[in-house]
């Protein structure tokens, strides 16, 4: 199978549906996860940051979910077996799980924490840094809506305990790559309203308009991502690190520590348990195994 023949089966397995509309909402997004994987395999001197974080103020005990940081950290440590610079960025209310994320599955890289307070004046101090960045990357990061308000899944304004970190992904020439499962993510602007509105459970409320380079559409963003890595793993074959990313026993051992260690939520459930938007771990982790097993059996170098 050739590389780009095996780059859509990724995408195809990472959107697999869960409920939401993901295997609709990837259709106009064909190509667009070579198109990322290539810009970022290709650049000469990556500069990447990845931005996550999804705060559930409504769960039991309020924390960011288990969708995102995951992924974001998997592509973090991606990158810098890559040879790139990288750092992870979210807002206060996500950054312990951000943290936990880092610690199990990608010491060393920094975070920069947007705060909810003072916001401008943090924003004012890192935007030339952002500016200058290669690439910018969004997992499962909420955006605003038509309204201009930050939205969950059920319509909810989650605005308060949102930083504008849109402002961000937004600032400079960067490549931007968005990753996404329900349309109210940063990036999901590259979609018709109209595809949105049909598909998703308030879709016309919540659809983020912010767009992006390449949207990638998982049935999970975390699967997504995973992809993403799949793609980088085909394209640079020769750097193995990338492949023992692509082990669910690494995306476990991360999930486990943010729900351990940080208190990270089922964003479903809204509960502090190892699941991902109402999967356990068996069912979340099948595409996890395919994904992997498309890379290995691919192998050779690419084409």
């Amino acid at each position: 199978m050739q590389v780009e023949e095996t780059v859509t089966e990724l995408a195809r397995v990472a959107a697999r549906e869960v409920g939401r509309g993901s295997e609709k909402l990837a259709v106009p997004t064909t190509g667009a996860l070579l198109a990322a994987a290539r810009s970022l395999a290709g650049a000469p001197a990556l500069d990447a940051a990845v931005l996550t974080g999804f705060f559930i103020p409504a769960a039991d005990r309020p924390a960011a979910e288990t969708d995102g940081p995951i992924g974001a950290v998997q592509l973090a440590a991606a990158l810098r077996a890559l040879g790139g610079r990288v750092r992870l960025t979210t807002d206060a209310p996500c950054a312990p799980v951000v943290e936990a994320a880092i610690a199990a599955g990608a010491p060393g890289v920094p975070l920069d924490v947007a705060p909810l307070h003072e916001y401008d004046r943090w924003a004012a101090d890192v935007l030339p840094r952002y500016r200058r960045l290669t690439h910018v990357i969004a997992c499962e990061r909420v955006g605003p809506a038509r309204d201009g308000r930050p939205r969950n899944m059920r319509g909810e304004d989650i605005g308060a305990h949102t930083a504008a970190l849109d402002r961000l992904f937004a600032a400079g020439p960067a490549y931007r790559i968005g990753i996404g499962d329900g349309g109210n993510e940063l990036g999901m602007g590259r979609l018709p309203a109209e595809l949105v509105a049909a598909v998703v459970d308030r879709g016309e409320s919540i659809h983020c308009g912010t767009s992006c380079d390449a949207l990638l559409v998982g049935g999970t963003s975390n699967w997504a991502a995973a992809a993403l890595v799949g793609a980088l793993a085909l394209l640079r074959p020769e750097v193995s690190a990338l492949r023992d990313l692509l082990r669910p026993e690494w995306s476990h051992e991360v999930l486990r520590a943010i729900v351990d260690e940080a208190g990270a939520v089922d964003g479903v459930r809204r509960r502090a348990e190892p699941s991902v938007d109402g999967l356990d771990w068996p069912l979340y982790a099948e595409p996890l195994e395919h994904l992997a097993e498309l890379v290995v059996t691919a192998g050779g170098p690419a084409r």
